[in-house]
């Protein structure tokens, strides 16, 4: 055998803990793909890209190569070596809600083993909503691709051309060092991100409960009344991020922020930039203007006479460009002023 097609990989101890912890091979034999009497199991493609995920090889080809090797094989129920054409092949046409109920399975029993607990917020758990770009092409695309027009130069020329993409809105648990993928849910042609993340948060009550974290941590983009309407009913907690792309109610937050002095204060280092952190806590401050207050206690409203303002202050030094707005989260019962404007602030680094 030539060295370079020799395994570098030990997996037995890894492979013993996941049947142990989280009944992975007998859970991964219900997935299935359009292919008809395969002779390499859907299961054998999966444990395999699995393993290719796990030990980080860059590529298909360096999978084949580790394949060769019966001990691999073994574990991953193969009677005998394929090809990376045999895994393009069962991956392009692969059963997709039964990885979200692997996925599902696999987060339950993390919630269920206590990996979600260190690293909780005043005692909850904290998870975050964002868009993600998956993969684009100049050449190639499906019915489901996203399109985009992208200019660039070519020999001085400005030429403009067709990309193709595909984007997500995935929820990720963020305050545990074990930081899990709870669910996907992927743009279709023609709308928006907000559109999407009403679908992935309608879902993910139906995959785990209600409470399987406590507070939502969004982009100012996902704050439209649709979202914030389901996100009470559910029962969660919202920390909103507010950046300078939402530059009307950026600027309107920070004026009004201007009348009074900060509740809190401190300096903090952070990749070798210092920030001047300044906390306000404000009750009834709605997210947007067609949806109510968080909590009662007299809602916040633009002024509307803006140049009875001050002008929102230049910023001085290094400084951050974003103000987190949200309800506390806290036991409910207790009143507001028992929840510091400190508490949500590790939510929004």
């Amino acid at each position: 055998m030539k060295k370079q097609d020799r395994t570098t990989h030990d997996i037995p101890s890894f492979a013993r803990y996941l049947h142990k912890v989280f009944n992975f091979r007998t859970v991964s034999a219900a997935l299935s793909d359009a292919r008809q009497d395969p002779d390499i199991s859907p299961q054998a493609v999966f444990l395999a890209a699995f393993y290719g995920f796990v030990f980080r090889l860059p590529s298909f080809q360096q999978l084949e190569a580790d394949l060769a090797q019966p001990a691999l094989q073994h574990w991953i129920g193969s009677p005998r070596a394929f090809r990376d054409d045999v895994l393009r092949y069962s991956l392009c046409a692969f059963d997709v809600p039964g990885l979200e109920r692997l996925l599902v399975e696999v987060n339950r029993t993390l919630k269920r083993g206590k990996a979600f607990d260190e690293g909780r917020v005043q005692g909850h758990i904290v998870a975050a909503l964002d868009g993600i770009e998956v993969l684009s092409s100049y050449s190639r695309c499906c019915d489901c691709c996203l399109e985009r027009r992208v200019s660039s130069r070519q020999g001085g020329v400005k030429v403009e051309r067709v990309q193709y993409y595909h984007r997500a809105v995935g929820c990720q648990i963020i305050s545990s060092p074990v930081k899990s993928f709870l669910a996907l849910e992927w743009l279709q042609p023609g709308e928006g991100e907000d559109t999407a993340a009403l679908r992935l948060l309608d879902k993910i009550p139906h995959l785990y409960g209600s409470r399987f974290f406590d507070i939502l941590l969004l982009d100012a983009l996902y704050a439209q009344a649709p979202v914030l309407q389901l996100a009470k009913k559910i029962g969660w907690d919202l920390v909103v991020s507010l950046k300078q792309n939402q530059r009307d109610l950026y600027q309107s937050a920070v004026r009004l922020f201007a009348h009074c002095p900060a509740e809190s204060s401190c300096t903090e280092q952070r990749d070798g930039k210092t920030y001047q952190v300044q906390l306000w806590d404000t009750p009834g401050l709605p997210f947007s203007e067609d949806y109510p207050p968080t909590r009662p206690g007299g809602p916040i409203r633009r002024d509307p006479h803006p140049e009875s303002l001050p002008p929102a202050p230049p910023p001085t030094g290094n400084h951050s460009s974003r103000v987190a707005l949200g309800n506390h989260p806290g036991v409910p019962g207790l009143p507001p002023s028992g929840h510091p404007p400190r508490g949500p602030r590790p939510l929004e680094k």
